[in-house]
């Protein structure tokens, strides 16, 4: 019977096997076709690699650690009928396949190291290939864009426009949409550009910087930059955005005054960014919370279209507002008389009561009484002498 069982084949476990499979011939493959060096695989500028580069080493990457996780699991299950001998070979073959990848990746990094080289040197981007991204470009008056195509019309572009590179190679602008909207208007091919190496995370923050250095941004614009970055992070406070963007605390504090304007506001002053000021709207903003909501969409809707200057339509909200205080009624005087003839008048206006006797006589008996229930009236008495 044990003769007989010593004749069965050993088991094999599948996992190793698939994997095996996967492997055979690795080290012959890799020494007789050496990975070209990812540098040289393209036939274009250094810059328009990186966005490639970035995602090839993320694939490169993830093939590792799933490599990782498939030999954790054959160690796992090598008592499950795994010889010896094959766990020893598994782990050979995947250590061989793991250094080819490493290789693969260090021939990245280096690819990525050397455009690194090129953040900041500028080289001509092709204009089909850019885009832009909402939100990041500085709104321009009638004025300021005419001035600027006046410009660039008559001269060479000084200051190139800053691009983020992309995993699918495209360009994103970070600086310069009003420099590129040229460019596109005027049918140009290419553009001077410099590369900016930010992620994600950090490209629309650097934009936002980018045009805050700008005297003309509108005190809107600036608003709607800090409360982004103030709502993407929830843990960063009003100093903290102050600090990075290098402006006082109370800068970006006195911004925030616009959150505080109605919200049917908003749309009007995302459309036109540069009508409202913040020392307005602090103004319109301190009317609305006291309930005045409507006096204030009237006064920005008269800013926003041109009918009224900032000053004026705040003016005419505050007017509103006090039309709409009650007016505080006066009391008729009363007269108080002696048979037909007239023994005093009561006047009141707010705290004051005043008295005006017919006779002087009147007067002096009269005050002598007053005096008197006025005092039984402070000690909290109810009774006094009534005749």
């Amino acid at each position: 019977m044990s003769n007989k069982d010593d004749k069965r084949p050993p088991r094999v476990n599948k996992l190793a096997a698939r994997l095996l499979g996967q492997t055979a011939n690795l080290e012959r493959n890799v020494s007789e076709n050496p990975p070209t060096p990812i540098a040289s695989q393209r036939n274009v500028t250094m810059p328009g690699q990186l966005g490639a580069f970035r995602i090839e080493a993320q694939k490169y990457q993830a093939k590792i650690d799933e490599l990782q996780r498939q030999l954790d699991e054959a160690m796992a299950k090598q008592a499950d009928g795994g010889s010896d001998l094959e766990s020893a070979e598994l782990r050979v073959r995947l250590a061989q396949l793991q250094e080819a990848s490493r290789a693969e990746v260090e021939a990245l990094k280096a690819a990525l190291d050397e455009a690194a080289l090129s953040a900041g040197v500028p080289f001509e981007a092709p204009v089909a290939r850019i885009r832009k991204i909402p939100g990041r470009q500085r709104q321009l008056t009638n004025a300021e864009r005419e001035a600027l195509y006046a410009n660039l019309d008559s001269n060479k572009l000084v200051t190139p426009v800053t691009l983020r590179p992309t995993p699918d190679g495209w360009y994103e602008v970070v600086s310069g949409h009003n420099r590129f909207d040229f460019y596109v208007d005027r049918g140009r091919a290419t553009i001077p550009a410099v590369l900016d190496l930010s992620d994600d995370e950090h490209a629309d923050r650097d934009a936002f910087y980018a045009n805050l250095l700008h005297n003309t941004l509108p005190d809107y614009a600036k608003y709607v930059g800090f409360k982004k970055l103030l709502d993407e992070d929830q843990t960063l406070t009003i100093a903290d955005v102050a600090k990075h963007a290098g402006v006082p605390r109370t800068t970006v504090a006195n911004l925030m005054v616009f959150g505080e304007l109605p919200a049917e506001a908003i749309p009007l002053l995302d459309a036109q960014q540069d009508k409202v000021g913040r020392s307005a709207a602090a103004e319109l903003a301190a009317l609305h919370a006291k309930g005045h909501t409507e006096g204030v969409m009237a006064a920005i809707q008269a800013i926003v279209s041109g009918t009224s200057s900032q000053s004026e339509a705040v003016a005419m909200a505050t007017r509103s507002a006090r039309r709409a205080v009650a007016p505080r009624v006066t009391p008729a005087p009363v007269t108080v008389r002696s048979g037909r003839a007239t023994y005093c008048k009561v006047h009141q206006a707010k705290k004051v009561l005043r008295l005006e006797f017919t006779k002087d006589v009147d007067a002096e008996l009269a005050r002598n009484e007053i005096t008197k229930v006025l005092q039984a009236l402070a000690d909290g008495s109810k009774k006094y002498p009534v005749d």
